[in-house]
């Protein structure tokens, strides 16, 4: 994390559920719905499309919100490569950290673009 980015980590937990997943199991699967999203707390995951894994994703980083922004589908799995703690973050907490953490939205960007510069670059 460099000096330009926040850390989401704090107030995810206080305001999302905190789940733990073993390494292996499947947080989501491409396809499925998107009615949340999440805030990596501890360990790693992999965003994988087919068999290609196209993203890690560690702490402090957000995954399944694409899905909340365009109510489409998710487009790839979330798999845990290391035992994970996730903070899970529904469709009205993430309407209030838009709205009221500032650089939530640039934040959320970020993330956007790193994902689409991967995705580009794992093709």
């Amino acid at each position: 994390m460099n000096g330009n980015e926040i850390d989401m980590r704090m107030f995810a937990q206080r305001t999302g559920a905190s789940m733990t997943y073993p390494a292996g199991s499947i947080v989501f699967t491409k396809g499925d719905p998107g009615s949340c999203m999440y805030i990596v707390q501890a360990a790693v995951l992999e965003m994988v499309i087919g068999d290609k894994v196209i993203e890690v994703c560690g702490p402090n980083e957000a995954i399944g919100f694409m899905s909340m922004i365009d109510g489409a589908p998710r487009s790839s799995t979330a798999r845990v490569k290391e035992a994970c703690e996730l903070s899970l973050i529904d469709q009205r907490k993430l309407r209030f950290m838009v709205d009221e953490v500032p650089n939530f939205a640039l934040y959320i960007m970020g993330a956007m673009a790193r994902r689409i510069r991967g995705m580009s670059q794992a093709m």
